[in-house]
């Protein structure tokens, strides 16, 4: 895919900047519709890779104890309540959202008294 972004035309890039597009929208208004073809092939060999990943273990693993985890889900998910399984994880989660907020405002009060000290 980087072959594909080094070849687009620079003057494309530089007319843009011209008419004042920021980073953002030049990516999004140039560089997305650009690589749309390689973003679709780049798809749909991850979604390949993936279904490869499933279907192989499927077919040849007979012993369920030897299946991976992405194989056996499907059916522990048939035997367990989905509703208690996420409960853990939102509160660990909640937990560290709330320890960022906290400490937010000294970490880049602190970063920002370093990188003025000269």
């Amino acid at each position: 895919m980087k072959p594909l972004l080094d070849n687009l035309p620079r003057e494309i890039f530089e007319a843009a900047r011209i008419d004042g597009c920021g980073p953002v929208r030049l990516f999004v208004s140039i560089v997305l519709p650009m690589s749309r073809p390689i973003l679709g092939v780049v798809s749909i060999f991850a979604v390949l890779a993936s279904w490869k990943d499933y279907l192989w273990p499927l077919l040849i693993l007979g012993n369920t104890s030897l299946q991976p985890l992405s194989v056996r889900l499907p059916a522990i998910a048939a035997q367990t309540d989905l509703r208690r399984l996420p409960r853990p994880h939102v509160d660990r989660l909640f937990r560290a959202i709330v320890g960022f907020l906290v400490f937010q405002r000294a970490s880049f009060a602190d970063r920002a008294r370093r990188s003025l000290k000269g």
